[in-house]
C-alpha cells in the first residue's frame, strides 16, 4: 500500500474532495450554507468587537464613578451579549448542517457510482485492492466531513472567544458575593441545561441506531454482493440504502436543530458571565466602598486585571497541536474515501462492455465503456459501435421507472429473438484472479427459451461459475458469449446458491417481488397469495401481518434455509421470466416440494437452467452439461427423461429413496 502522507496527493484529493461536496455546474445546498456560515461568521465577528470595546467603557465609568453611565453600559452589554449568544448559536447550525450536507453529498455522488454497473460486485471481487469499502462508504466519510466542517472550521473561529469566556468565570472575585453569585449562576444554567437536554439524549440514541442501521445495510450489501448482482438489482438497493441515508439524516436535522436550542441557552449563559462579573466588581465599588481609597488608576488596573486576566491564555493555548492533529485525521479518511472515488470511476471507465447483442458488434470489437460527458464524443462512439452503445450508456437513468414499475423498455423490441438467450462459442472459463486454474474450456453451447439444462459435476468444480459467465459477472479469457436478450429479470432470472432478502423494515410484498419495487396493487394481492400457497409459504402472510407490513426481523437470520428457498422461488413464479437459472435452489427442499415446483415451473412455461446434484431431476430436463473440474473438462449430452422418470418412480415406490 502506497505511502499516505499531506503531500500533493492529498491537495489533489481534497480538491476533488471539496467539488463533490461543492459542485460547480449546479446550484447546491452546501454551496448556499457555506454562503450563510460566510455571512453568520462576518456578524459574529462584528458581535465581538462590540464586546470587546465594551470593557474599555466600563473603565472609563468605574474610574470616574458614574452610576449612570455604568447603569446604560450594563444595559447595552446585555443587549450585545443576547445578540452574540444567539449569533453564535445560529454559526453552529449552520456548521453542522454544513458537515450533514457534505455528508448527504459524498454518499449519494459514491452510492451512484457503487451500485452503477454492478460496481459493487467487482470491486468485492477485485481482492486486496481496496479495504472494506462499506467502512469508507459510511464511517470515514462521516469522519471527513465533519472534521472539516466542525472540528477544524469551528474553533478556528470560535476557539478564542469561548476560552477568553472561560477565563472570566474562573476569575476570583471580592467578597463572599462572588463565590455565591457564581454558584447560583451554574446551578441556574445546570437546571436549564437539564430540560433542554433530556430531548437531546432521546434524539442521540436514535442517531446512533439510524447509524447503526445505515451501515449494517452497506453490510449486508457487501456480504450478499453476488445475489444482488444476479439480480440485477442495482437501482433497487440503490434505492433502499438512500432511505436509510434519509432516515438518518433527518435524525440529525431534527438533533441539530434541539442543540442550536441548547447552544443559544448555554452560550447566553457563557457570555452573560462577562456582565456578572462587572456586576460582581460592581459591588464593593458603589455598595460596600472597598475601593474608595483608590486612585483611579488603581481602579482602573484591578477592573483592567479582571477583564483580562486570562485574556494570554486564549493566544498561549495554541490551537495549532490540536488542529493539526485533526488535520492529520482528515488527511487520512480523505485518502481513504477518495482512493474508493478513484477506484470505482476506474471500474467503470475499464468496464467490459459484454451486454450488446452480436449482431451489433463484430466479435473482434472490443467496446469499452465511457463515462464521457461531451455530446460530440457520445456521437462518435455511436457512429462507431452502433445504437447499443448509447443503450448502454443511459440505461440505467432512461429505464429505471420503468424498470422499478416492473414495466416493459421501449427498446426492448430493438434486440433480436429468435428463442435463443445465450451462444457460448469456444469459450474458456477461469477465475478473475485466476487464469491457471480452467473450470471449462472451449466450451461450446446455447441457452434457448424451451429446452431445458441441468448442470451437474462434483463439488467445487465450478458450476455456479459458469452461471455467473451467463449473468455477465465474469467473462471468459478466450472464446466468446453473447447474450441475445436484454438482461432484464423478465427474461433472464437467477437465483445464486446463497438466498438473499434485505432487512430492515422490509414488507413480505417487497421480499416477493424483489428486485423490483413493491407497489401496493390490490390485484396482485390473490396471485401472491396463490405463489406462496403454491411454494408453503402461505403461513408468512399471517405471521407478517399482512403483505405490506414493515417486518422488523431479519429475515435471513429468522427463515431456515428450506424456506428461504422458497420464498426465493416464490419471486420466481412472480416475475415469471423466460429463463430461470437456479443454482442449487431447491438444495434444502423436502423430496415431494421440489418435483411439485418443478412441475409448476413447466406449467408456467418457465424454462429452467439447474445446477444440482439430485439425480431425481433429471427427469425434468432435456440436457445435461457436467462438468469434470479437470483441466477444464466437460460433456454435454441429452437426458433420456422418460427412462429416469420411470427409475425415479421405481425408488419412491419401493421407499428406498426418499431424497436424493
Amino acid at each position: 500500500m502506497a505511502r499516505l502522507a499531506l503531500d500533493f496527493l492529498f491537495l489533489r484529493r481534497f480538491w476533488r474532495l471539496l467539488k463533490m461536496i461543492f459542485p460547480c455546474h449546479r446550484r447546491s445546498i452546501t454551496a448556499w450554507l457555506a454562503g450563510a456560515l460566510l455571512v453568520a461568521t462576518a456578524i459574529d465577528q462584528v458581535m465581538t468587537y462590540l464586546v470587546g470595546i465594551q470593557p474599555s467603557l466600563f473603565y472609563v465609568a468605574l474610574g470616574n464613578r458614574d452610576a449612570e453611565t455604568f447603569k446604560t453600559l450594563c444595559a447595552r452589554g446585555a443587549a450585545i451579549i443576547v445578540g452574540k449568544a444567539f449569533t453564535l448559536a445560529v454559526f453552529k447550525y449552520l456548521t453542522n448542517m454544513l458537515a450533514i450536507r457534505s455528508r448527504q453529498m459524498c454518499n449519494l455522488t459514491m452510492h451512484r457510482l457503487y451500485f452503477k454497473r454492478q460496481a459493487f460486485f467487482k470491486l468485492s471481487s477485485s481482492g486486496d485492492i481496496l479495504d472494506n469499502p462499506d467502512q469508507r462508504l459510511t464511517q470515514d466519510i462521516e469522519k471527513a466531513t465533519r472534521i472539516l466542517s466542525n472540528d477544524l472550521l469551528a474553533p478556528i473561529v470560535t476557539a478564542p472567544f469561548i476560552i477568553g469566556y472561560y477565563t472570566w468565570l474562573t476569575y476570583d472575585s471580592s467578597g463572599w458575593i462572588g463565590p455565591a453569585a457564581i454558584y447560583t449562576y451554574f446551578v441556574i444554567q445546570t437546571i436549564i441545561n437539564k430540560v433542554v437536554l433530556s430531548p437531546i439524549v432521546q434524539k442521540v440514541s436514535e442517531q446512533e441506531k439510524m447509524e447503526g442501521d445505515f451501515r449494517q445495510r452497506h453490510m449486508e450489501v457487501r456480504s450478499n454482493v453476488e445475489a444482488i448482482a444476479f439480480y440485477r438489482a442495482g437501482v433497487l438497493e440503490n434505492i433502499m440504502t438512500n432511505q436509510k441515508l434519509k432516515s438518518l439524516i433527518l435524525t440529525q436535522k431534527s438533533l441539530t436543530e434541539w442543540r442550536m436550542v441548547l447552544n443559544g441557552i448555554t452560550n447566553l449563559f457563557d457570555y452573560f458571565g462577562g456582565i456578572l462579573s462587572y456586576l460582581i466588581i460592581g459591588v464593593p465599588v458603589f455598595i460596600s466602598h472597598l475601593y474608595d481609597d483608590m486612585t483611579p488608576a488603581e481602579l482602573n488596573g484591578i477592573v483592567s486585571r479582571n477583564a483580562f486576566f486570562y485574556l494570554y491564555l486564549i493566544y498561549s493555548f495554541s490551537t495549532v497541536l490540536k488542529l493539526a492533529g485533526d488535520f492529520g485525521e482528515l488527511a487520512g479518511v480523505t485518502h481513504r474515501v477518495m482512493e474508493l472515488h478513484e477506484e470505482l470511476n476506474r471500474l467503470h471507465s475499464d468496464c467490459l462492455e459484454t451486454d450488446r447483442p452480436p449482431s451489433t458488434v463484430p466479435s473482434s470489437v472490443v467496446v469499452i465503456a465511457s463515462d464521457e460527458d461531451d455530446k460530440s464524443a457520445s456521437r462518435h462512439m455511436q457512429e462507431i459501435h452502433g445504437k447499443q452503445m448509447s443503450l448502454e450508456r443511459d440505461e440505467q437513468e432512461e429505464e429505471e421507472a420503468q424498470y422499478l414499475l416492473g414495466g416493459k423498455t421501449n427498446a426492448e423490441d430493438d434486440w433480436p429473438d429468435d428463442g435463443v438467450a445465450i451462444t457460448v462459442d469456444s469459450a474458456t472459463l477461469s477465475p478473475p484472479n485466476d487464469h491457471s486454474h480452467l473450470i471449462v474450456q472451449l466450451l461450446s453451447l446455447q441457452i434457448i427459451q424451451g429446452q431445458t439444462l441441468l448442470i451437474t459435476g462434483d463439488s467445487g468444480c465450478g458450476k455456479s461459475s459458469l452461471l455467473r459467465m451467463f449473468a455477465g459477472l465474469w467473462h471468459c479469457s478466450s472464446g466468446k458469449m453473447d447474450c441475445h436478450w436484454r438482461r432484464l429479470t423478465s427474461n433472464l432470472f437467477f437465483l445464486a446458491q446463497k438466498p438473499y432478502f434485505p432487512s430492515g423494515n422490509t414488507t413480505l410484498r417487497q421480499q416477493i417481488v424483489y428486485p423490483v419495487k413493491a407497489l401496493q396493487v390490490d390485484k396482485d394481492v390473490s396471485r401472491i397469495t396463490q405463489i406462496l400457497e403454491w411454494v408453503k409459504m402461505d403461513h408468512l402472510i399471517e405471521r407478517c401481518g399482512g403483505l405490506d407490513a414493515p417486518v422488523e426481523w431479519d429475515w435471513m437470520k429468522t427463515l431456515s434455509p428450506g424456506e428461504l428457498q422458497r420464498l426465493s422461488l416464490a419471486r420466481v413464479f412472480y416475475t415469471r421470466p423466460r429463463i430461470v437459472f437456479l443454482d442449487e435452489s431447491t438444495s434444502a427442499i423436502g423430496f415431494e416440494l421440489e418435483m411439485a415446483i418443478y412441475r409448476k415451473l413447466q406449467e408456467e412455461k418457465i424454462t429452467f437452467v439447474s445446477v444440482g446434484h439430485r439425480y431425481s431431476l433429471k427427469q425434468f430436463h432435456d440436457m445435461e452439461l457436467r462438468v469434470k473440474g479437470r483441466g477444464g473438462e466437460w460433456s454435454l449430452h441429452d437426458i433420456d427423461t422418460a427412462s429416469i422418470a420411470s427409475r425415479t418412480a421405481s425408488f419412491l415406490g419401493t421407499e428406498t429413496v426418499l431424497s436424493m
